[in-house]
């Protein structure tokens, strides 16, 4: 059996279609830049799946964001009451994604 890897500096759109959710991926281009000369975010692959895949899905992140709070590879930052908390990489550079937050 073979199988194929793909690696994405995060996603660039999620979307609910036709009763089905659909993420692209999206990674920095090596070619092309923006206006400040950044590299722009190029779309690489599609995935679909039916909504509670995707919830499914979700929860495992939510897991995984946990745990890596927990081994303290990033952390969380308090925010204004009722918004969602972000997380952080913990003393190191932020990507130069539109993706991430650079606060």
């Amino acid at each position: 059996m073979s199988s194929q890897e793909l690696f994405a500096d995060g996603i660039g759109e999620i979307t609910l279609v036709g009763g089905m959710v659909r993420i692209d991926w999206v990674s920095l281009s090596v070619t092309e830049r923006d206006e400040q000369g950044q590299p722009s975010l190029e779309f690489r692959q599609r995935v679909v799946m039916p909504p509670e895949g995707f919830l499914r899905s979700f929860s495992a992140m939510e897991d995984l964001v946990k745990k890596l709070v927990d081994a303290g590879v990033i952390r969380r930052q308090e925010s204004a009451p009722g918004s969602i908390g972000q997380e952080s990489t913990a003393g190191r550079p932020r990507p130069a994604s539109p993706n991430f937050s650079n606060g």
